[in-house]
């Protein structure tokens, strides 16, 4: 009796466990920008029926219109019919009665080269793929009624690919046959997958690798060799920071938007993201390619991957004050700490681009709630949280070192936050942040935070303490912090 009920057992559980698997096949084509990558995907649903609903994602991450990438052909497809629902991100697929359901797509850019405005739109072309996950692969409609923490396993084999065409992702570099066992929102559809004339790069921290994938002839001193000699010191630097070196695979992966040796687009636009596994940086390259903004990019994305992504808000724009002013915060004191600017340097960037572009943003006072609103809809309230939360940590900073004499900082309520949201699996909230914060200062900061965060009232710079050689002194109504030559300043410990 034993023998068959553990057989119904394990049957039902492998029947169960075949609702959350799905397997692609992506197929090279000599003319990829013409007909596009033509992927064939095969599924296992729970009963059969003549009708199956697939999402694909119409809009996502600035982009609209998506379903225009999305080309199915009846040659493709004989004896199955669709209905595409751009309005419902739906593919209502009509086949033979049956569990099993197998179709083919294919996935073609939808714009004319060149643009420096489109950064997340599917580009193919003969040379080069680079397609968010999202956009790239349809999935059942039921797996996105699934809860976020949910996993699914993801099968994808790269078929036909020559050997010099690179495939790489943020799950795997250079993998033809993939199994990807990952949640959807924040896995899969999370994530970016490449393909083409990139240059892959890699090294190991802790024996875990990490991976730099680049394409293009990069402009004004961009050479492979800065920016992969420079990831690696900011990877490095925030592993040891964090003290966590336990993500098995990552990647940074680099694009061009524009490419132009001449100076017709008289400009630089760069634009960085954190995604699963990974970060990428897309930009105009050009003769205007600025070493600075790079790096300030490399280093606040890279620490995405703790603030924001690890340490994860709660209440997102609400919580934008942390996740992107803390981030900006870091991005400078962790460029001083490794002596990627010296300190004069840092002072001068810390004035300019934080407190002095704080202090002349027209939208610097907007209250917190209304940041949820506007965020995407105004670039000056969109800068409101990086630079109100950057001078909040600068100020904090300073409190916990006054208070324990310079034997603690930040950096300790930072790691200990870490440490409390992965092993207590909790999303950030003002509420944890705030008591965090009197264990490290010993007094209730709720009326601060109020004031200055919530309410958006400028904290009083200069009649704040500071540090033994810091001070701050208005300028043209703006306040600029200074340093005392005549003192050592004990601000990185």
């Amino acid at each position: 009796m034993i023998r068959p009920l553990l057989f119904i057992l394990l049957f039902i559980s492998s029947y169960i466990f075949s609702q959350n698997k799905i397997s692609y096949k992506v197929y090279y084509d000599e003319n990829l920008e013409q007909n596009g990558l033509k992927i064939k995907v095969d599924y296992t649903q729970k009963k059969s029926s003549e009708t199956t609903e697939f999402y694909y994602r119409n809009e996502n991450w600035g982009e609209k219109d998506l379903f225009k990438s999305v080309i199915i052909l009846k040659e493709d497809n004989p004896g199955i019919s669709f209905e595409t629902k751009p309005d419902n991100d739906e593919i209502k697929v009509r086949h033979k009665n049956s569990r099993k359901v197998s179709f083919v797509y294919h996935i073609k850019q939808d714009f004319k080269d060149p643009n420096h405005r489109i950064f997340n739109r599917p580009k193919v072309k003969d040379h080069f793929f680079h397609v968010m996950g999202k956009n790239l692969f349809i999935v059942p409609k039921t797996f996105t009624e699934m809860p976020d923490d949910h996993e699914f396993e993801f099968s994808i084999e790269w078929i036909g690919f020559p050997a010099d065409f690179k495939i790489h992702n943020t799950f795997a570099s250079q993998i033809k046959k993939q199994k990807i066992k990952t949640v959807l929102w924040e896995g899969f559809y999370h994530s970016l997958f490449v393909g083409g004339d990139y240059r892959i790069y890699d090294f190991k921290i802790h024996d875990k690798p990490v991976y730099f994938a680049v394409r293009d002839e990069w402009n004004n001193g961009f050479s492979d060799d800065f920016l992969f000699s420079n990831l690696k010191k900011a990877v490095q630097s925030q592993r040891d920071f964090w003290k966590d070196h336990d993500q098995d695979y990552f990647t940074v992966i680099m694009s061009s938007t524009v490419s132009q040796k001449d100076s017709l687009f008289k400009g630089y636009s760069t634009n960085g993201s954190a995604i699963k596994n990974a970060f990428m940086i897309q930009g105009t390259n050009n003769p205007f390619n600025n070493k600075n903004s790079y790096l300030y990019l490399l280093h606040h994305e890279l620490m995405h991957d703790w603030i924001g992504n690890r340490i994860k808000n709660q209440h997102e724009e609400l919580n934008y004050w942390f996740s992107e002013g803390f981030t900006d915060y870091y991005t400078y004191k962790n460029r001083l700490r490794i002596k990627d600017i010296s300190s004069v340097e840092w002072l001068k960037l810390f004035n300019e681009e934080v407190i002095k572009s704080h202090w002349k943003n027209p939208q610097r006072n907007i209250p917190n709630y209304k940041i949820k609103d506007e965020f995407w809809k105004s670039r000056n309230v969109e800068k409101v949280p990086y630079r109100r939360g950057s001078i909040f940590a600068f100020w904090l900073d300073n409190q916990i070192m006054i208070k324990s004499g310079h034997k603690k900082s930040l950096d300790d309520l930072m790691q200990e936050l870490l440490k409390t949201c992965t092993e207590k699996k909790l999303k950030f909230t003002d509420e944890l942040f705030l008591d965090l914060v009197q264990k490290y200062l010993d007094k209730d900061l709720s009326y601060f935070f109020q004031k200055h965060i919530l309410s958006g009232e400028d904290i009083d710079l200069t009649n704040e303490k500071w540090i033994d050689g810091f001070q701050f002194k208005t300028t043209d109504d703006i306040p600029q912090l200074q340093t005392d030559k005549n003192k050592e300043v004990k601000y990185i410990l």
